[in-house]
Formats: C-alpha cells, structure tokens, sequence
C-alpha cells in the first residue's frame, strides 16, 4: 500500500502527465478500468497497474490476465495522480511504442499540427476504428498526452505514430496520392473517382492544412449550410474517413 505522495512511483506517474517525463520514462497514462482491461486483453505492454485503496473489491478481480504488478494506492493519494471522474480508482503505466518505419498502407492519415488533445484522441479512436492504420504527426499535439489517450478510447493501442516534417510530407506527396481537408475542396460525396490508395490531411484547427501540402494535393470538402464556416477538425476528419473508405 503507497500512502505517501513522496512515493517515488507516485512521482513517476505524476510525470507522465508531461510530454518530457513521458519521453525521460519512456512510459504513458492509460485510466479508467476499460482502457486498463483492454491493453491487458490485447497485450499491450503495461508496465504497472496502480488501484485505489476503496476500489480494490471491485475492481481486483476484473483484472486477471494482468501480466504486470498491481500497487495499491492510498485513495488520497491516488487522487493526486489521476483527477477524472472515469478512472474508476485504476491507472497503469504503459510502454510508449517504439518507432516504426513508415510503410503507407492503401490509406493512411497525415495530422498537420493539431493542437488540441480532444481533438487528437477522437481522431485516433475514429481512425482506428476505420482503418487508418498508419497516422503521421507534423508538428501536433503528443498523441500519448494523458487527454488525448482518454478520448481515443483504446484506439491509441491500435495506430501507429510516425513523426514527419512538412518537407517529408512533400516528398511522401510525390510517390503516393494525397488528399487534403479544405473548404476550397470538392465536395466529397460528389467526388468522380477516389484513388484506391492515398493519404488524408487534416490541418489545423484555426488555419486548417498548410498551403504547401494544399499545393501537392486533391482538396475535398464537406458540404454545409452557408451559416456555417467550418466544422470541428475532429468532426470534418471523422467523416471524411468513413467517406472515402466506402465510396
């Protein structure tokens, strides 16, 4: 039982909530006790799981499978690691995934400087869930920051990451079709043919996908109502996934 939030397992977990304990532990926060059952179910590398004290009935038993140590955590000093209200008294420390080569499968998804964790996490639960397997990060928010994993809802366990410049994104443009999100852009439910292989960007929230990349891709939009000037980036990429994965 860790009743001190000296602990020194506590401070490692408190870390990771930032992007350089999480780099310095090559480690990241994975709460609540579905995403904590599905990383056991899957084989996900936990490192350690941490309950609270006052869940440790209830929820002790859910974890068999676990390939790992269970810690428990004095409830007060749980609440110092984890704040949310879902994390139902349980936490683990999860492996961060090793870089992988980058090898584009039929679709793939290109993020350009997303900021936003909300953001992040819902566009890696949708892309998991579509197929997207592959999803490159220019300049975005860390897809393993403690609110991003949260609204991915597992899908963090299920993508790959590949860090690019938006100079290696030009030139991934020259060997493979690329599609960009853009209120200029065609509308994609009326679009003629769609390539049977390609990558979807998503820009920015506030000033959508950088001119250069629009440059070197076929620009799609969504259609909507002229009171309207744009949509969520989470929302526009959602669709425009499920889009142009079945037509």
């Amino acid at each position: 039982m860790i009743e001190s939030k000296s602990n020194s397992k506590i401070k490692l977990l408190a870390s990771l909530a930032t992007k350089k304990g999480r780099k310095e532990h090559s480690m990241y926060l994975v709460e609540g006790l579905h995403m904590v059952t599905e990383a056991i179910k899957f084989g996900v590398p936990v490192v350690e799981i941490f309950l609270s004290d006052s869940a440790q009935s209830e929820i002790l038993p859910k974890l068999s499978g676990a390939m790992c140590g269970i810690t428990m955590v004095k409830d007060s000093v749980f609440d110092l690691v984890c704040k949310t209200e879902n994390s139902q008294g349980v936490v683990a420390s999860v492996k961060l995934p090793e870089s992988m080569p980058f090898y584009a499968g039929d679709k793939f998804l290109i993020l350009d400087r997303i900021q936003d964790p909300g953001n992040m996490g819902t566009i890696v639960r949708t892309a998991a869930a579509t197929g997207y397997n592959d999803i490159v990060l220019v300049d975005c928010v860390d897809p393993f920051n403690p609110k991003a994993v949260r609204s991915s809802s597992s899908g963090v366990f299920f993508v790959k990451f590949h860090k690019m410049t938006e100079e290696q994104v030009l030139e991934l443009a020259i060997s493979h079709d690329i599609i960009s999100a853009s209120a200029e852009g065609e509308n994609v439910f009326e679009m003629d043919s769609i390539p049977n292989h390609f990558g979807l960007v998503v820009g920015n929230e506030a000033n959508g996908v950088s001119s250069a990349i629009k440059q070197k891709s076929k620009l799609v939009a969504l259609p909507m109502s002229k009171n309207i000037e744009s949509l969520n980036a989470a929302v526009s990429a959602s669709v425009l996934m499920y889009v142009l994965k079945n037509r």
